[in-house]
């Protein structure tokens, strides 16, 4: 038995600027797009995330909020890095 993992690539990304469904206040909202998954999204004021415009549920833990929020920062940090080098 094998196990085959397909981790489509970011094909495209942008932060647009939108009212948050969750928190209700104005924000910027980061977005990552990948074939046959859509578009991942964060706000960047509350740390929801959505998947296909459908909300992913939170973790019960502490600062996953704040986690997401980074976590998103990162990607599109790593992302962009990886494109100067090209």
């Amino acid at each position: 038995m094998n196990v085959h993992i397909y981790a489509p690539p970011v094909t495209a990304r942008a932060i647009t600027a939108a009212i948050c469904p969750d928190c209700g206040k104005r924000t910027r909202i980061i977005g990552f797009f990948q074939d046959w998954h859509g578009w991942h999204s964060t706000c960047l004021r509350c740390g929801r995330q959505w998947d296909g415009g459908e909300w992913l549920p939170l973790e019960f833990r502490r600062g996953v909020r704040q986690g997401n929020i980074a976590g998103a920062k990162e990607r599109w940090r790593r992302i962009t890095q990886r494109e100067r080098n090209q």
